[in-house]
């Protein structure tokens, strides 16, 4: 079980975390080398709770899983992610209200709704 210390320390770190992630997601940037490369399969099925273990309680490997899913929900919304830190702050604020909140809720739930509010159909000028 989950204590309350325990949960405003990942909703505090997740929302510290997640401030600049989501615009590095936008720019497609892969993680550092020293993080754990994350995949669909892994961090799906992730609850808050779990992520943040899954994670080593720790701010780069939260991010990491974090970016990881907010590239996934933006790929298949067919979003872009505003560049700026104001957005980024505003998602992390978001995640780490909602994983506050329920611990237990999926994360990519949250992820993938905090993306929706923010970000933008992506333009059709194809690359």
């Amino acid at each position: 079980m989950m204590t309350n210390r325990t949960r405003s320390a990942m909703a505090t770190i997740t929302g510290i975390a997640v401030a600049g992630v989501l615009s590095i997601a936008a720019s497609a940037q892969k993680p550092p080398s020293t993080h754990t490369k994350w995949t669909a399969e892994t961090v799906l099925p992730l609850t808050c709770a779990q992520a943040w273990v899954s994670s080593g309680k720790s701010y780069a490997g939260i991010l990491s899983i974090v970016q990881t899913e907010a590239r996934i929900s933006l790929a298949n919304r067919s979003l872009t992610f505003p560049n700026t830190r104001e957005a980024g702050q505003e998602a992390g604020k978001g995640i780490a209200e909602d994983c506050k909140s329920d611990p237990n809720a999926l994360l990519f739930a949250i992820v993938d709704k905090q993306v929706r509010r923010i970000a933008e159909p992506t333009t059709g000028t194809g690359n």
